[in-house]
């Protein structure tokens, strides 16, 4: 199937999804001209177009025949992304969006991709708000204390609530 072919299949099938709250419609790009360029050109991107001013429009995926691949992103993916570069959430329904890929990914199994869902790439992921391990070691024998005299002074005062 050519990337022209592939594009307005997943199109015909994705096309009547709506996402909201933004009425977001999927479509796959197609590539400039009537050739891939012998493969060069066939990175293909799905995306999200708002229907409603006001909203980015997302990509949220990629195909290439000539690899026989295809991405999407998870939530989590585009929300970070997202954030990185409005500083806000993305306007997304989860649930709707879950529902998305589960179509999507089926859709490009049957036209014969192998499908992955991608997790945000480290550098944006929200930072840990954990302490470093340095520290949590050195907390550690502290607490150990603290929880020794806690627990102690509880005994002392069940003790000498007895007498």
């Amino acid at each position: 199937m050519e990337a022209s072919q592939l594009a307005e299949a997943v199109n015909d099938s994705l096309g009547r999804l709506r996402i909201g709250p933004a009425d977001y419609v999927p479509s796959l790009t197609e590539p400039e001209g009537p050739s891939t360029a012998g493969g060069v050109q066939s990175l293909q991107h799905l995306r999200l177009v708002p229907q409603q001013a006001g909203f980015q429009t997302l990509v949220v995926g990629s195909t290439n025949q000539v690899a026989g691949t295809g991405e999407l992103r998870s939530f989590d993916y585009v929300d970070s992304l997202y954030r990185q570069r409005f500083k806000r959430p993305v306007p997304l329904d989860p649930r709707a969006y879950a529902e998305f890929l589960k179509t999507a990914r089926s859709l490009l199994e049957v036209m014969r991709l192998r499908v992955t869902i991608a997790a945000p790439p480290a550098d944006l992921r929200p930072p840990s708000h954990a302490p470093p391990a340095e520290v949590q070691r050195s907390l550690s024998p502290l607490i150990v204390v603290i929880t020794a005299v806690v627990m102690g002074a509880l005994l002392a005062m069940y003790v000498l609530s007895r007498l």
